[in-house]
């Protein structure tokens, strides 16, 4: 068996974790994480261990999909509680940063009162000092500015929260990734590596190109009693080929909410990647099995989960030459940058873009344009509208921005 060719299954999900939580954009930088860990995962934690049936009764509920409340039919309470434990032992730092954040913002509320901040420099809670600037606007309303490079490069940037959890997909369904922490199961592996570990990448390449399966076993240090079940994972069956466009214009493809892949005959360009698994099913739709083996961009047009889903971008990334995300507002907590987030978790050849800027590539161009409105009117720069223009065509693609202004 250790001489098998093997690639890996089309139909093997694989879901980026942050301590056992689905991983999306605010779960990298420390800032953030820290207070979605404690204002959102502990709270939901604390409430299934407490009462575990309301939680059980209103996932049933049809109009409360989407809510705080975990799916696990009222059991593995002793595992929610192993990890709420586990986790606030694994990173006292991260609890600490989320109340420094919280005291901050308490501190300049009460005590900013229009002259100069730099009194209360002194005020600063520890575990923030040397990582903010405090500032007012116009109209005299104090802030601070994280500076995000230096936050990565902390103890608060742990790369051992970040591991893949992988399993055989049967269908569309599964618990709400927002509020259901994925528990082990004798069904999934648990493979233990950060997102920019080259192993990440050696594993989605296995999906067209094979090893052995004693490399693979190697490869990700597969202990022998997991061996079975790994090796489910893994076929002797090769994909199809990509057929790449070879026409004259342009071709598009719809993969299913602001997912686009447009080619020309030299470029391809993907807009916020959020692509399906092949599996039997009844509906017919485009998969990772439509996507060419080089993407020349990826364009994110902004940060919310359905528009960055690591678990499409991580999947993809060895195949990406270049990504170009919209500019944030400098170290607003609401605003992360995700130049920096898109680095720190492995990818490369990150281009920031302002509105107007162009890029251009042999015989086409993208530009960035102005986003209105979506994140509730918070002060979100990190959004951008993209006109791409090939040849004599121009294609407009805009994202959930709204049409306030011609």
């Amino acid at each position: 068996m250790h001489q098998e060719l093997l690639y890996l299954r089309q139909n093997i999900e694989v879901e980026p974790l942050f301590d056992h939580w689905y991983a999306w954009s605010y779960l990298i930088p420390p800032p953030t994480a820290a207070r979605n860990m404690t204002e959102r995962h502990f709270k939901i934690m604390d409430s299934y261990i407490n009462a575990p049936q309301i939680h059980a009764n209103a996932v049933k509920n049809p109009k409360l999909l989407g809510g705080p409340f975990m799916d696990y039919q009222g059991k593995r309470v002793k595992e929610i509680r192993e990890l709420r434990d586990r986790t606030k032992a694994l990173r006292p730092h991260l609890l600490e940063l989320s109340t420094a954040i919280a005291g901050l913002d308490e501190i300049l509320r009460s005590q900013a009162r229009g002259y100069s901040l730099q009194p209360l420099y002194a005020s600063v809670p520890e575990p923030l000092a040397g990582y903010v600037e405090l500032s007012y606007d116009l109209n005299n309303q104090p802030s601070f500015r994280l500076i995000e490079p230096l936050l990565y490069r902390s103890r608060y940037y742990d790369r051992s929260a970040q591991s893949l959890m992988v399993s055989v997909l049967k269908g569309d369904d599964r618990p709400f990734v927002l509020s259901t922490p994925r528990l082990e199961d004798e069904s999934l592996y648990h493979l233990r590596i950060p997102f920019d570990d080259g192993r990440v990448d050696e594993l989605f390449r296995l999906k067209s190109q094979p090893k052995l399966w004693g490399e693979i076993c190697a490869l990700f240090e597969v202990p022998q009693a997991s061996e079975p079940l790994f090796r489910s994972f893994f076929t002797t069956e090769a994909p199809p080929p990509y057929q790449r466009y070879c026409g004259n214009g342009v071709r598009w493809r719809y993969f299913g909410h602001a997912c686009i892949l447009l080619e020309t005959p030299t470029t391809s360009i993907l807009f916020d990647p959020v692509l399906s698994y092949t599996y039997d099913s009844s509906i017919s739709r485009y998969t990772y099995l439509d996507l060419p083996d080089t993407i020349d961009y990826v364009a994110i047009t902004h940060n919310h989960q359905d528009h960055i889903l690591f678990e499409t971008l991580l999947q993809i990334r060895h195949k990406v030459k270049n990504i170009i995300v919209p500019s944030p507002s400098r170290g607003a907590l609401q605003d992360p940058s995700l130049k920096l987030i898109f680095e720190n978790i492995g990818f490369r050849n990150v281009t920031e873009m302002n509105e107007l800027e162009t890029v251009n590539w042999e015989g086409g161009s993208l530009t960035a344009l102005p986003f209105l409105g979506e994140h509730a009117d918070l002060g979100v720069h990190s959004k951008a509208a993209y006109l791409v223009q090939v040849g004599r065509r121009k294609l407009l693609f805009a994202a959930d921005s709204c049409n306030i202004e011609p």
